[in-house]
């Protein structure tokens, strides 16, 4: 339901803005303007929107929300007019729309004076800043069929079609609610209104809800399965213990078995094998899992207890958005992507951690690595990367007037090795460089380098020195978004 001429009227009537100064402009959504006005010592702010069925205009109770983006008419708008002041606002001829004269001192002080137009029609509704020598400077749909784009000159309706007849007769409908006309009409959009319904947009809340709850609890079962695996760490060196004693090879269906003699459970039992390889190979496929399943089980209860506290977010995000009774403000939420839980800015884009006083970062995709060596580290940092197997760059952070201490350094270069396909070798050579000695690759892959003047580190590691790495130092990391 749009606003008839009447309604206008007695809306602009009840809050008039003549004599009012623009304060500052908003753009809450792509079809809707807010203007803050200060006047009469009362600071108001006044809502138009140009929304199929919901073209209208009225003061806000409660202030609306604010976009993060600087979209493009609210921009122009704030140039043009931020700091003027309303001379005359009227309704034309009956005809939806609204002509606000707006005067402001430019740069030099001189007055310069500007006509907003907001044209009130369902499906063809438009808010277009107008010169006094009638060029539109901008428009909030740029509408090339209408000619309403900048520089085009203005053409008011009845100038298009003079022998337009008169409009049958309008009345101002009786609403229900309470205060003035521009109150209860402000109270049944907001309960009714379909783009900007309540029940319309909580329903797309719980839709939301669903789907995010559904995913979080998906990854959740999937890890509870991973931790009950994991736990079961000391059974897979059992299996490769068993293979390596011998055993006979079966085939079922596409999978090769080895069928063996349990000796811890005393009993025949069948193994899952690669029937390409040999014993020995199998059953190092076994201890790997073992290793996996001994060191990672802290890191899968670590991921488990992160998703549930995303569970308990989203149940909050849910209940926050039910109380709210601001339609405008669900609607933010919802354009935003309503994220289960607020996530700061991170420091870095990167993997880093600080180790006896010195800052590490850890690059760990082609990306990570392209914005570290462009924005973060400098010519004196230390570079180190794994020797001959693909991995994660690894710097550290100078200081000036000080030397790395050995200890920071070979730290360092047991994340590279860690961080690196040299990592089941439980050591290997590192390269390390100074970054102003590192040369992009011309024709490789983003983020890849060619070291000079490099020296070599020879690194072995347990995965109990880099957990002691993480955990005595407190280390911090940072996802990327």
């Amino acid at each position: 339901m749009s606003l008839n001429c009447e309604e206008i009227d007695l809306i602009l009537n009840e809050a008039p803005l003549v004599g009012m100064k623009i304060q500052n402009v908003y753009q809450p959504t792509f079809d809707s303007l807010v203007l803050e006005l200060f006047g009469k010592g009362i600071l108001t702010q006044y809502y138009f929107s140009i929304a199929h069925n919901a073209c209208r205009l009225h003061p806000l109770s409660t202030p609306a929300p604010k976009n993060e983006r600087p979209l493009r008419f609210m921009e122009c708008l704030r140039s043009r007019i931020r700091g003027g002041t309303i001379l005359h606002a009227a309704q034309i001829s009956k005809d939806r729309i609204v002509k606000i004269d707006i005067i402001r001192a430019n740069e030099k002080g001189v007055a310069e004076q500007s006509y907003l137009y907001a044209r009130l029609w369902s499906g063809a509704g438009n808010i277009i800043l107008v010169s006094v020598e009638g060029i539109i400077i901008d428009a909030l749909r740029r509408l090339p069929a209408r000619n309403e784009v900048s520089g085009a000159a203005f053409v008011l309706p009845q100038q298009l079609d003079s022998n337009k007849q008169p409009s049958k007769h309008y009345v101002v409908r009786d609403l229900e609610g309470k205060g003035t006309f521009w109150q209860k009409i402000e109270q049944f959009y907001a309960q009714n209104a379909d783009n900007l319904s309540r029940s319309t947009l909580l329903t797309q809340v719980h839709d939301r809800y669903e789907r995010k709850k559904t995913s979080i609890e998906t990854k959740l079962n999937h890890l509870v399965s991973k931790q009950q695996e994991y736990e079961q760490a000391e059974r897979f060196r059992q299996l490769g213990d068993i293979l390596l004693a011998g055993y006979c090879p079966e085939i079922q269906g596409r999978k090769a078995f080895a069928r063996a003699y349990d000796y811890h459970e005393n009993k025949e039992i069948l193994i899952e094998i690669d029937q390409n390889l040999n014993a020995a190979k199998n059953a190092a496929i076994y201890y790997e899992k073992y290793r996996k399943a001994k060191y990672g089980l802290e890191e899968i209860r670590s991921e488990i207890q992160y998703w549930e506290k995303s569970l308990n977010h989203l149940d909050a995000w849910l209940n926050r958005l039910e109380k709210e009774t601001n339609p405008l403000i669900i609607a933010k939420i919802l354009r935003k992507g309503g994220a289960a839980r607020s996530k700061e800015k991170p420091a870095f884009p990167c993997q880093y951690l600080d180790f006896r006083g010195w800052r590490i970062l850890i690059g760990r995709s082609g990306k990570e690595n392209e914005d570290i060596l462009r924005h973060i580290v400098r010519g004196s940092d230390l570079w180190l990367h794994a020797r001959d197997y693909a991995g994660s760059y690894v710097f550290i952070k100078a200081k000036k007037n000080k030397s790395i201490p050995p200890e920071v350094l070979l730290a360092a270069a047991k994340l590279a090795i860690y961080y690196s396909k040299a990592r089941k070798n439980g050591g290997g050579d590192v390269h390390t460089a100074f970054v102003k000695n590192l040369r992009k690759a011309k024709e490789g892959p983003i983020g890849r380098v060619i070291p000079y003047f490099e020296k070599n580190l020879y690194i072995t590691f347990t995965e109990a020195e880099i957990k002691e790495i993480f955990q005595e130092y407190q280390s911090k990391e940072e996802n990327y978004v």
